[in-house]
C-alpha cells in the first residue's frame, strides 16, 4: 500500500451518490464511499477526501489524499493510520476492528502473564479515554483507535500501533492534570505516550474485549455475550470498504465469528463520568483476574 498525499483541494460536489456512510449515533455523517473511475473515493467530509486506486488483483493500492483547506496535517495523517489502513487490511483479509486496547500483566498468578484487553466502541464513545486510564493505573496502551490482530499460534495477537492517545481536552486535562497545555479546546489532542501515560511496544494475545453500550447514563454493567450475539456485537465495529463484495464479505464475516469463538465478547455499560473510571477499571480487572 502506499500513500501519495496531494495539496489541500476544496471538496466539491462528488457527481454519484454514496453506495455506504458512516453515520454517527446522533445522524452525523463521518464518511461517504462513492465508486469512481480510478477506484474507490472516500470522503470525510470538511476534512479528507481518498482516492484508492487498486493494483491488479484488488489487494493492493495506491493512496492518494487531499485534505481540506480548513484542517491541518496531523488530521489527514490520522485518518489515513485510523481508517484507511484498517480498511484496506480488512479488505486484504486482515482482521481489524474500531476500538483501544490496553495490555495487563497478572502477577497473582506467579507467572506474570500478559495479555491485552480491547474496548470497542462508536467514536466519541469514551474507549481512549477508558484506555487512558488504565495507562494512567499502570497498565500500557496498545492502541487508541485501531485494533490489529494476527491469528498466530492458535491465539489472536494484538499489535501495537502509535504511541499516542487523542484526546478532547477535558479527558485530556483529566489524565494529565488541570494544567496541560490545549492548543484548541474543541479539537481532540494528540497526547504522547510517557512516564504518567506508558505504551506497550510488543504483541500480546487478546484474553476480553468489551463493547461499549450507547447509553452514556447507563449504571455499570459488564455482561458476557453468547457466541452468536457476540458476532452481531462485533461486526458494526469492523471497517468494510466495499459492502456490495459479497465474495469478500462472506471472509471478513468468518474471520469474526472464529474471534467470537475463541475469545471472551461482553457487553459493557457504564457512566461517562470521570470519577467512576476507577469502579470500572477494578470490574474490569477483577474479572481478567477471575478467568
Amino acid at each position: 500500500m502506499q500513500w501519495k498525499p496531494e495539496p489541500p483541494r476544496a471538496q466539491a460536489p462528488l457527481p454519484t451518490d454514496p453506495y455506504d456512510r458512516w453515520v454517527s449515533p446522533e445522524g452525523e455523517c463521518m464518511a461517504e464511499f462513492h465508486r469512481a473511475t480510478a477506484g474507490i473515493l472516500i470522503r470525510f467530509p470538511e476534512q479528507v477526501d481518498f482516492l484508492l486506486s487498486p493494483h491488479e488483483g484488488e489487494t493492493e493500492f495506491t493512496v492518494t489524499g487531499w485534505p481540506s483547506p480548513e484542517i491541518d496535517a496531523k488530521t489527514a495523517i490520522n485518518l489515513y493510520h485510523n481508517a484507511i489502513e484498517p480498511i484496506l487490511g480488512n479488505h486484504s483479509g486482515g482482521l481489524f476492528l474500531h476500538g483501544s486496547a490496553v495490555r495487563i500483566a497478572d502477577s497473582s498468578t506467579g507467572k506474570n502473564d500478559a495479555a491485552a484487553v480491547a474496548f470497542l466502541g462508536l467514536s466519541r464513545g469514551g474507549k481512549t479515554t477508558l484506555a487512558g486510564s488504565f495507562a494512567k493505573a499502570g497498565h500500557p496502551f496498545l492502541t487508541e483507535d485501531v485494533i490489529d490482530l494476527r491469528l498466530e499460534r492458535g491465539q489472536y495477537w494484538l499489535q501495537p500501533k502509535r504511541s499516542k492517545l487523542r484526546l478532547f481536552a477535558d479527558s485530556a486535562r483529566f489524565l494529565l492534570g488541570d494544567d496541560t497545555v490545549i492548543g484548541d479546546a474543541d479539537a481532540k489532542q494528540d497526547v504522547e505516550a510517557g512516564e504518567s501515560l506508558p505504551f506497550a511496544e510488543s504483541p500480546v494475545p487478546l484474553r476480553q474485549i468489551y463493547v461499549l453500550g450507547t447509553d452514556h447514563s447507563s449504571d455499570l454493567s459488564i455482561q458476557r455475550f453468547s457466541m452468536q450475539d457476540a458476532l452481531s456485537a462485533l461486526m458494526p465495529h469492523a471497517f468494510i470498504l466495499d459492502v456490495e463484495d459479497r465474495e469478500r464479505l462472506r471472509s471478513h464475516f468468518a474471520r469474526i465469528a472464529d474471534l467470537s469463538q475463541h475469545v471472551e465478547c461482553h457487553a459493557l455499560d457504564f457512566t461517562r463520568n470521570y470519577a467512576d473510571l476507577p469502579r470500572v477499571r477494578d470490574a474490569i480487572l477483577d474479572q481478567y483476574r477471575s478467568r
